[in-house]
């Protein structure tokens, strides 16, 4: 392996590291969240009688004003169960399923890119093997002309000394021998130098066509690493949220848009938003998706099992990538 493959093998590996380190932040940050909830949770059942029916009047209260405004909007079609996860992280989702998108058609045409680079790769990498069997076979030629003219020229002077011949008489053969040699000569070497340049040439562009592969390869790794983190992400954070809710995203984004224009149900929000301030929430904007865990205990408990789970899943994850980080940091 050469250096600068071994360069393209530690910059694949550095960026499964980067991949490996951007789940566990996704997973720690999500175990923080669950558990900040989950700490709320804590917080409402041990509030005092007095500050536990104000949070339950004003939960009621926004959720009677949800109530309204959703079952005219929705006319049956989804409950308000399965409306409230996905609309507590619309953006995120929407954020995300643009971004995937948007990843697919960036690795498809550079799926496009890759093809066409790679055989061009190819093929000029086939003609810089011909261009040097023809320089071995110019070099071969000029060499061995070379030296049957040296060899010829020690003949013909051991002859001369030798046989005591009248040079004086073959001058003009002579002549037109030498020059005769020496225009075989050049011919041969330009012959040479051309075959030479054109090697050159042919390395240099196969050389820059592996550079752009390298670099699109490089391009396409980064694109698979961002769908493999979004797929891992849909997957595993949004597994509470079931096939037939996601079915119904598009229309609960149309309920949502029209459910922020309701007045009524936004002032009670932040009444409620309040309310769970001055008690200490860490989340209190997130119970405004989980209003009935506010007032109704068997809800409560639902709630609180289902964040356990969440949790769980989320640490078996996060376990996994940690163990990743550290079998490659042993692999470097």
């Amino acid at each position: 392996m050469n250096t600068r493959e071994r360069l393209f093998e530690d910059l694949g590996n550095a960026k499964e590291m980067l991949l490996e380190e951007r789940f566990t932040v996704l997973y720690e940050e999500e175990i923080a969240e669950i558990r900040a909830k989950k700490e709320d949770l804590k917080i409402i059942e041990n509030l005092d009688e007095e500050t536990a029916k104000e949070v339950e009047e004003k939960a009621r209260l926004y959720h009677r004003a949800f109530a309204r405004n959703f079952y005219d909007e929705s006319k049956g079609r989804i409950s308000d169960e399965e409306f409230f996860p996905l609309w507590e992280r619309e953006e995120e989702v929407m954020t995300g399923l643009q971004t995937m998108q948007s990843l697919e058609g960036e690795k498809k045409q550079l799926e496009k890119e890759l093809d066409v680079v790679s055989k061009e790769e190819s093929m000029l990498k086939n003609r810089t093997e011909d261009a040097v069997s023809v320089r071995e076979n110019k070099q071969v030629i000029f060499r061995s002309f070379v030296c049957m003219a040296v060899t010829a020229l020690v003949l013909a002077v051991i002859a001369v000394f030798y046989f005591e011949l009248p040079v004086r008489s073959f001058l003009w053969q002579i002549a037109a021998v030498v020059i005769v040699v020496f225009l075989c000569l050049t011919i041969l070497y330009q012959n040479k130098k051309k075959a030479m340049e054109a090697e050159k040439f042919y390395r240099m562009m196969s050389g820059h066509k592996h550079s752009s592969r390298a670099r699109l390869e490089s391009d396409f790794q980064d694109i698979a690493n961002d769908l493999k983190f979004y797929y891992e992400k849909f997957e595993v954070l949004l597994s509470y949220i079931s096939e037939e809710q996601w079915n119904l995203f598009e229309f609960c984004m149309q309920i949502s848009s029209r459910l922020r224009l309701c007045e009524d149900m936004k002032e009670s929000g932040d009444e409620l938003v309040d309310v769970l301030n001055k008690c200490g929430l860490k989340q209190a904007e997130s119970w405004l998706y989980y209003p009935k865990a506010l007032f109704d205990v068997p809800k409560r408990i639902t709630c609180r099992e289902r964040l356990d789970d969440r949790e769980n899943l989320c640490a078996q994850r996060l376990m996994r990538h940690e163990r990743e980080i550290e079998k490659n940091k042993i692999d470097i």
